[in-house]
């Protein structure tokens, strides 16, 4: 079926979804941003306007009903997802979750079981894979351009994630609840999990440490301290389908900043940072370093920028942007590869898989 343009409703536009969602609507020409939602109706006004949207609404479920609304966006914090996807599945329209999808892989996979009922598009925000350069690794790493791969390696610093030398801000202290399912493991970790197994190839076994550097944190605004349950530093090895050992190390501490090399046994391809931002954000260097130590800088094909009326900036909409592109096509009856609640489901058990070596010390197969 195809359409001029898709009537998308942006569920929680205060935050990641004015930061990310609203910008890269705004430069598509496929979709049209037609209302947002807020927990309070002079925020959620204050939103509309700020983003240049019509309509605002605090219920979620009304505004999922509206007739214009094709999709909607859930872009608030994990625990509400759930309820949110929910009401949007009720009204019969595709959505767009962030990632986390839920909470726990028993919520995510109901919610798989809905999306499919309801026969609706899902997808969910695992948008490095809509990165050039990770799809160009990973069109390199299928064509044997670097032999067989053998390991990969990965060193992330966030020293200002989930906490900036043990201190939050109140919007964050979220963050700090392993109840809540999203913290350095399930963010900071899962997408570059995600990118690697898109890349490479799937885990099939984890070894993992996890830990909780910043036991007691200091809220910016009140003074006050509060204790963390969730994990702060995260440390994995695993293997991947084929063989590949994997050795990653997600520290909240050191420079900002970010390696992932992907060895083979005629070189190996390596990712570092170029915006200076967390992973999942950032266009990416990638390079090939040949056995000798001689490397070479690649440039990745231009992603598909045919429905995009001009340049989307560097930034958290970027490959929002182009992900939205992919669903586009495949609204219109195209094929295009997208995370779904599938893939979800598959990263949820992963870090459940994660979650269990680190309690038992055992080392797990992946499902």
């Amino acid at each position: 079926m195809k359409k001029k343009k898709w009537g998308v409703g942006i569920i929680g536009a205060g935050g990641w979804g004015g930061l990310a969602h609203a910008p890269a609507l705004k430069v598509l020409e496929a979709y049209e941003a037609k209302a947002v939602t807020g927990t309070r109706l002079e925020s959620a006004q204050r939103a509309a306007e700020l983003l240049g949207i019509e309509r605002y609404y605090i219920d979620a479920s009304e505004m999922a009903r509206q007739s214009d609304i094709d999709i909607a966006a859930v872009t608030v914090k994990v625990p509400e997802h759930d309820r949110l996807i929910r009401a949007v599945l009720e009204a019969g329209k595709h959505v767009y979750c962030e990632w986390p999808l839920a909470r726990t892989t028993a919520e995510a996979e109901e919610l798989l079981v809905l999306a499919k009922e309801r026969g609706v598009q899902h997808i969910v925000g695992l948008q490095a894979r809509a990165n050039s350069n990770v799809c160009y690794m990973r069109e390199l790493v299928a064509d044997g351009q670097i032999g067989q791969v053998i390991a990969v390696n990965i060193a992330v610093t966030l020293p200002v994630f989930p906490t900036t030398n043990g201190v939050v801000d109140q919007a964050h202290v979220y963050l700090l609840d392993a109840s809540n399912g999203a913290n350095q493991l399930t963010v900071g970790a899962a997408h570059i999990l995600d990118a690697v197994e898109y890349m490479v190839a799937p885990f099939i076994e984890v070894s993992a440490a996890l830990a909780v550097q910043y036991p007691d944190v200091t809220v910016l605004e009140t003074g006050e301290t509060v204790q963390a349950d969730a994990p702060d530093h995260v440390l994995i090895s695993g293997k991947l389908e084929g063989g590949a050992l994997v050795a990653a190390q997600i520290v909240n501490g050191g420079a900002l900043g970010f390696t992932l090399r992907v060895i083979g046994t005629n070189g190996e391809l390596v990712i570092t940072p170029r915006d200076g931002l967390m992973f999942q954000m950032d266009r990416l260097n990638l390079s090939y370093v040949s056995p000798s130590g001689e490397a070479e800088i690649l440039e990745a094909p231009e992603p598909d920028v045919s429905l995009v009326s001009w340049d989307t900036l560097p930034g958290p909409g970027y490959h929002v942007a182009h992900q939205y592109i992919a669903l586009s096509k495949q609204l219109a009856g195209e094929t295009a590869e997208l995370p779904d609640f599938a893939q979800a489901v598959r990263l949820h058990r992963l870090m459940d898989a994660i979650r269990q070596a680190s309690q038992t010390g055992i080392r797990q197969a992946v499902e």
